[in-house]
């Protein structure tokens, strides 16, 4: 019986910062319904590192599970068929999903359609099933080989900004006239201001858009051109506290959500709790005066999936998409981390906020 050697990137779930290689090996010889595919490409942003710090409480680990203590962080990325044990599934054929940061992955498939799969692993039926879905770019209308970095990067985040928007305009974006984005230069929030920024032309709506980042990223951030006003972090007692303000929390950092509570009060409308990019200090010695509202998209996603059923959800995303990615493609370059050295560097880099926004990270394993 021929085997195919692979391996995983693991961390330690109570420290992200140790890692672990772990070699293994699958046969050629697969299960009815079974599919192995070699990883060829995957992404990585601060959005990989959320999963990582929400883990245990998100079930990300649950997707890709390992040895006791360690865990998988997910990603996403692009694959090949290797070896097919279903009869619709080929060989070459080349998929769009959330993989774990591994060589391969071995999927179980239970029905197939032109636009792809789902897999029905046990272990990951009781997940969120838009995770568990894998495209076939062949009959994805925005696949191309020239956009494929890109769309490994910003197409999951993509949609969450897309959900956040819709949520906020469903609301009248709570009466406010201001939207702060901390954490403005990282990818989740560059889709985001791209879409605010479109919703307030189209509909000529009384919002000022702040993008709150760090000192070193203010230009980046100002020169993206869809935020009014970029600010430093250490200019938040600069915020107007006489206007009502909807935050919109990718830093996920608690001094900083401490400093927004006490200075706008009862004028901060809305919490929205999205990312954990400054992980290292979710935590302070003081208590907040409130703990803000949890954003999950997957449960925004089949919300707003059942009452726009799936076409039409698809066709809004997708013409929303196509006007970011013609913006993006000209602000953002792609850097490749080739190999597993590569990988671990980033992993640690990205952790200490040591990552340029001007770069879209992509890794291959498959050299």
């Amino acid at each position: 019986m021929a085997t195919i050697d692979a391996l995983d990137f693991t961390v330690n779930i109570k420290n992200l910062q140790s890692t672990q290689f772990v070699e293994k090996r699958y046969s050629n010889e697969l299960s009815p319904n079974q599919v192995l595919l070699k990883i060829d490409r995957f992404s990585f942003t601060s959005n990989n590192i959320t999963y990582g710090i929400a883990g245990e409480r998100m079930n990300y680990w649950k997707f890709f599970p390992t040895q006791s203590g360690y865990g998988i962080i997910p990603v996403w990325g692009l694959a090949n068929v290797i070896v097919s044990n279903h009869p619709e599934v080929k060989i070459d054929q080349r998929f769009y999903g959330y993989y774990p940061m591994s060589s391969h992955l071995l999927v179980t498939i239970n029905k197939t359609t032109s636009k792809g799969f789902v897999d029905n692993t046990e272990h990951r039926q009781a997940l969120p099933p838009i995770y568990n879905f894998y495209a076939n770019t062949e009959h994805d209308p925005i696949f191309t080989s020239e956009t494929e970095d890109l769309i490994s990067i910003f197409r999951p985040l993509f949609v969450t900004s897309f959900l956040i928007d819709d949520h906020l305009a469903k609301q009248n974006f709570y009466k406010a006239t201001q939207v702060l984005v901390t954490s403005a230069s990282s990818k989740t929030a560059q889709a985001l201001a791209h879409l605010l920024a479109h919703r307030k032309k189209e509909n000529a709506l009384n919002l000022n858009l702040l993008g709150l980042t760090s000192k070193r990223n203010v230009e980046f951030v100002r020169q993206l051109g869809w935020y009014d006003q970029v600010m430093s972090y250490d200019e938040i007692a600069h915020l107007n506290s006489n206007e009502k303000f909807v935050v919109i929390d990718f830093a996920g950092n608690h001094n900083t959500q401490f400093q927004m509570q006490t200075l706008l009060k009862d004028k901060l409308q809305y919490n929205c709790l999205v990312g954990l990019v400054d992980w290292q200090n979710l935590e302070g010695e003081n208590p907040l005066p409130k703990k803000g509202e949890f954003f999950f998209a997957p449960e925004h996603a089949e919300k707003r999936q059942k009452e726009w059923g799936q076409v039409l959800f698809q066709q809004k995303t997708g013409i929303a998409w196509q006007q970011f990615i013609t913006s993006i493609q000209s602000i953002i370059s792609i850097k490749e981390y080739i190999g597993l050295e590569k990988l671990e560097q980033l992993h640690l880099n990205m952790l200490n906020g040591k990552i340029n926004p001007e770069h879209g990270n992509i890794v291959d394993l498959s050299r």
